[in-house]
């Protein structure tokens, strides 16, 4: 294989990548009537009750239809989906918070699914990743990691909710999609929920291979869905992580105050004084980084990106 052939199949991979979903009528040159509301119609499903036109008598392939719509085999096929989260990450959110729904399986149920495999996957093979390699030997804390080990799709879940806040106060006057909002980043952060999940499945075989892999992943969906350059991405991604992890940090810190120390330990002057100054660093840290991340993106107002045409806000 030579160097054009390489090119020409790069480029036929990135125009896969970018291409917007379009709509395709099977039954266009077919007037029938529906079996449900008797409704006559030329489409694939009917107008006026949504029943698919290929509806007919119950039979062996109304059994395997229902099956596959209960692990998400139909036509907006889980695995297809998955396929398009790997190859296409950013794209692929993008279409689905831009109104393109119909060509995704439904990203809550599809974590849901996927947790589940997990789930089976770990207890079957009896394997164990855990989420956080860490102790800080105190009964209390190390407990509530021992949980978030043992409970590695809530945990992600938990974990990825923290990018919400932040990814919309960085990324909101993005080139590509300039009016990012919370409702999205919720949505966002359940595809790569999903994301990492499949990831995880590297991490019994080695844990520094799935960190990298789930770097480069989230790497790559930001720069597809919001549409900066490769060192604009990095920089905004990097502020998106270190606030997640002061978020973080200032959870342990609750919970070690809290639960860590006893009350006598608890009134101890040097142990409130770290704390409060852990705590009080942090907090400044994490808001002079989002102001000065603000001031620059909010100084660079792009405009709407011509692909995408953005839906009225659902109120």
């Amino acid at each position: 294989m030579n160097k054009e052939q390489l090119l020409q199949y790069y480029h036929r991979f990135c125009r896969w990548q970018q291409a917007v979903p379009h709509y395709v009528n099977r039954h266009q040159d077919t007037v029938q009537c529906c079996h449900n509301c008797g409704t006559r119609f030329a489409d694939n499903f009917c107008p006026r009750c949504g029943q698919r036109a290929e509806v007919g008598r119950v039979g062996w392939n109304s059994i395997k239809d229902n099956i596959a719509i209960l692990w998400g085999l139909d036509s907006r096929s889980l695995t297809y989906t998955l396929v398009q989260l790997l190859g296409r990450p950013g794209y692929l959110v993008r279409d689905y918070i831009s109104g393109h729904r119909q060509v995704s399986f439904p990203p809550v149920k599809m974590l849901v699914i996927v947790c589940l495999f997990v789930v089976i996957f770990e207890a079957v093979f009896h394997l164990k990743n855990n989420v956080l390699e860490i102790k800080f030997n105190v009964k209390e804390i190390d407990d509530v990691i021992g949980w978030i080990n043992a409970q590695k799709s809530w945990a992600t879940l938990f974990f990825q909710s923290l990018y919400i806040l932040p990814t919309w106060l960085v990324f909101r006057f993005a080139p590509d999609y300039p009016r990012h909002m919370l409702p999205e980043g919720f949505f966002l952060q359940v595809f790569l929920s999903v994301q990492a999940l499949l990831l995880s499945l590297f991490g019994y075989w080695s844990g520094t291979v799935e960190l990298v892999l789930w770097l480069i992943y989230m790497y790559i969906t930001y720069r597809q869905l919001f549409g900066y350059g490769w060192w604009g991405t990095l920089w905004r991604l990097a502020v998106v992580m270190l606030t997640q992890m002061a978020v973080m940090l200032i959870i342990v810190i609750v919970v070690i105050y809290f639960f860590g120390y006893d009350e006598e330990s608890r009134s101890d002057v040097n142990t409130i004084r770290i704390l409060l100054s852990v705590f009080a660093v942090t907090v400044v840290l994490v808001a002079v980084m989002l102001s000065v991340t603000h001031r620059i993106n909010a100084g660079r107002i792009p405009q709407q990106h011509a692909s995408y045409n953005l839906m009225p806000i659902e109120e």
